[in-house]
């Protein structure tokens, strides 16, 4: 679950703009990004089927327009939750292959897990939590459900990411040491926060899924910028005391 967009440090502006043509003339990098955001636009879109329309010609519309929109809130709060979910990752993913300079064969087929796991599976979850939450019997099911696939996406992310950063060696050479941890720092714990809320959905499946709403809201701000900003605080700080 991931952050979009952030800053670079001081000083690698210049270093990221140089490897930028490298990067353009990558076509097969381009092709994977490009069919990227295609599956991610699909997900994002599907999310919104799991909201029933309702019609005059159904057979409980005698409750009324009002009550069968209302009694929907559960739905609602799921669709959301997961239209900005996905579109967290849509933003992380960006930077991440923004990152790169090249892609190879485990790369794509990592991209591919990624997207099948963590960005076209997550429709099902969603609608599963939108009818089941709030529901004596089955909630802790559909929370815990939704939980595990959420985590499973993060980890294929992570995997991605230290695939094509570490083990491949695929990124830019303008992209410093400094600016690839802050992204791992940034990054790295977001499977391991919706794992343990996973774990408190076997308890308390609504403080669970208060938690991911609160995770996807702590992720829309531009973590790595924020490591890297605090990471150059402390820099100057030891260095005043030296």
């Amino acid at each position: 679950m991931p952050t979009p967009h952030p800053s670079p440090p001081d000083g690698e502006t210049r270093a990221l703009h140089a490897g930028g043509s490298e990067r353009a003339d990558d076509p097969s990098l381009a092709r994977v990004g490009a069919f990227s955001d295609g599956v991610f636009a699909f997900a994002i879109t599907l999310l919104v089927l799991t909201i029933r329309i309702p019609h005059p010609t159904d057979a409980d519309a005698s409750a009324g327009l009002l009550t069968l929109l209302t009694q929907q809130w559960r739905s609602y709060l799921a669709f959301v939750l997961s239209f900005m979910l996905v579109g967290i990752n849509w933003a992380n993913h960006r930077v991440m292959f923004s990152k790169f300079a090249r892609t190879n064969h485990v790369l794509v087929w990592l991209n591919l897990l990624y997207l099948m796991l963590g960005v076209a599976f997550m429709p099902i979850p969603t609608a599963v939590l939108g009818d089941w939450i709030g529901n004596p019997q089955n909630q802790v099911v559909a929370a815990v459900f939704y939980g595990a696939a959420a985590t499973v996406g993060g980890v294929a992310f992570n995997v991605l990411w230290w695939y094509g950063a570490y083990a491949g060696k695929l990124t830019s050479p303008g992209l410093t040491a400094r600016a690839r941890r802050a992204h791992t720092i940034a990054w790295a714990p977001a499977p391991l926060v919706v794992a343990a809320l996973t774990a408190v959905a076997f308890v308390n499946p609504a403080l669970a899924v208060a938690g991911y709403v609160a995770t996807v809201v702590f992720y829309v701000l531009p973590a790595p910028g924020l490591v890297a900003l605090v990471q150059r605080r402390r820099r100057a700080r030891s260095g005043q005391h030296n």
